[in-house]
């Protein structure tokens, strides 16, 4: 874990936390920048299967993918998303069941190209606001899903 890691607490199971991090098409309602989902690879969010997404500011848009570099499911996920053209950002999502919901840290930094080198005091603080508001929007749209039950029926 980085200087850059946010951990909450939240009422959503991990299976609930899951759900939102296995649907590639919910990446741009919690991923900060994320313009639009162009596809999804199939077996997201297995390793080496990718998200590929449009980013950018008004008229100035990039066409990015993020893939999965590992996968234990509804226990963590890690990332490597390509910020053109500034590098890959490697993040980093654990989910841990904790009471009747669950513990998540997302862990969001630097990994390669020229985002690493110029990593410093002042952008560790964009990350962690960011890493911030990312899992303050993941666990919104963890909690809005209905828990899983069991049906006998």
């Amino acid at each position: 874990m980085t200087d850059t890691a946010t951990t909450k607490e939240t009422t959503a199971s991990p299976t609930q936390v899951w759900a939102v991090l296995s649907d590639g098409f919910t990446y741009d309602k919690w991923v900060a920048g994320t313009k639009e989902i162009r596809d999804v690879d199939t077996g997201w969010p297995s390793k080496g299967a990718a998200i590929h997404y449009t980013v950018g500011a008004g008229p100035i848009n990039y066409k990015n993918r993020t893939v999965s570099r590992d996968c234990l499911t509804e226990r963590l996920l890690e990332l490597e998303v390509h910020a053109t053209p500034f590098g890959t950002v490697r993040v980093g999502i654990s989910i841990e069941p904790s009471g009747s919901g669950s513990k998540v840290t997302l862990d969001e930094h630097p990994y390669r190209g020229p985002m690493r080198l110029l990593h410093n005091p002042l952008t560790r603080l964009g990350f962690l606001a960011r890493t911030s508001t990312m899992i303050d929007d993941l666990i919104e749209l963890a909690e809005a899903k209905p828990p899983s039950t069991t049906s006998d029926s």
